[in-house]
């Protein structure tokens, strides 16, 4: 009896651990910049890898109003000639950008131990821990308004253990777009 009930917790917290999670960690909105809906977005995915930020890119611009992703205005070797990229935004139209990027990564090691189960079973738990590994990403989003480049609304988010690169950018584009809702500047 003790060994299945010991299984059966170390199994729901494997498998728990494994499950993909984001939550909120913070946000910020601008108090003297009042709500205002965007019509056409920018929607920009810091990076160097040109296939991530095509990438992330989609799927953010695919939930904002009028998304456009930042790779089809700006070549990617432009995006360190901020004269350059002055001037696609100018000729863009855009009412705000949206910006996204990974601020932080890190490895955490849990261990879980089996509940108790009777004094045996309790006796049993300092050497019956599992340890499991997960990662945790942390992502910053920012909206500026356009053509000021004023600063408005930020929010960071923490992703623990998405199963690749396109579940990240989905969950934190989520997580940004719910937020930015929530606080009026989009529809």
């Amino acid at each position: 009896m003790y060994r299945t009930a010991a299984l059966v917790t170390i199994a729901g917290g494997l498998l728990a651990a494994c499950t993909n999670s984001t939550r909120y960690v913070s946000s910020w909105k601008d108090p003297a910049t009042p709500s205002f809906h965007l019509q056409r977005t920018l929607a920009v995915y810091m990076t160097k890898e040109a296939g991530l930020r095509r990438m992330a890119e989609d799927r953010l611009a695919s939930r904002l109003p009028g998304g456009v992703p930042s790779y089809r205005v700006i070549p990617d070797d432009q995006l360190t000639d901020l004269d350059s990229v002055r001037a696609h935004l100018a000729a863009g139209n855009f009412d705000g950008v949206v910006v996204m990027r990974l601020v932080g990564e890190e490895t955490a090691v849990t261990t879980a131990y089996p509940g108790f189960y009777g004094y045996w079973g309790y006796w049993n738990t300092a050497y019956g821990a599992v340890a499991y590994t997960s990662k945790l990403y942390s992502v910053e989003t920012t909206l500026y308004t356009m053509p000021s480049g004023k600063l408005v609304w930020m929010g960071r988010s923490e992703t623990i253990d998405p199963k690749n690169q396109n579940k990240l950018a989905d969950y934190s584009a989520n997580f940004a777009v719910n937020n930015m809702k929530k606080d009026g500047y989009i529809r």
